[in-house]
């Protein structure tokens, strides 16, 4: 496992746009307060493409790792140690990052199996932060 993260430092594929979305909240005092007691690691899956990215929110620090997804053992939780996973392609997820889609257009495309979700409670989590990065209200 340590092995792993040390070869993935270089962000690739679906992580570099994942980091180039989230990271302006690291600037951003507001975002660090409403986050500062969260310690979590989210996992985006996309699954067109090669390297997924993991999301970890730690007191209020937002950083993005990535990880081949090909074989699948590298993205079980017991090799990643995450606390939500979430798979779709990566329209979707750009959709869901840009706000075009809501939380009910997501169930749908679960109950359909197109995305594929573990740890429900935590990607709301991931919900909020992407709602936060649309509004300036929060």
């Amino acid at each position: 496992m340590v092995e792993s993260n040390n070869v993935n430092k270089k962000l690739r594929g679906f992580a570099v746009l994942i980091n180039s979305i989230l990271a302006p909240l690291n600037e951003n005092k507001i975002y660090q307060e409403k986050f500062r007691n969260l310690t979590v690691k989210i996992l985006l899956n996309a699954s067109n493409l090669n390297h997924a990215a993991i999301i970890i929110v730690n007191r209020g620090l937002l950083r993005v790792e990535s990880v081949p997804n090909k074989p699948k053992e590298n993205l079980k939780k017991q090799k990643i140690g995450w606390n939500a996973y979430l798979e779709m392609d990566t329209q979707t997820f750009l959709a869901i990052a840009m706000n075009r889609l809501s939380l009910f257009g997501v169930a749908k495309m679960w109950l359909t199996r197109k995305v594929k979700m573990r740890g429900i409670r935590k990607l709301l989590i991931l919900l909020k932060i992407f709602k936060f990065l649309t509004s300036n209200s929060e």
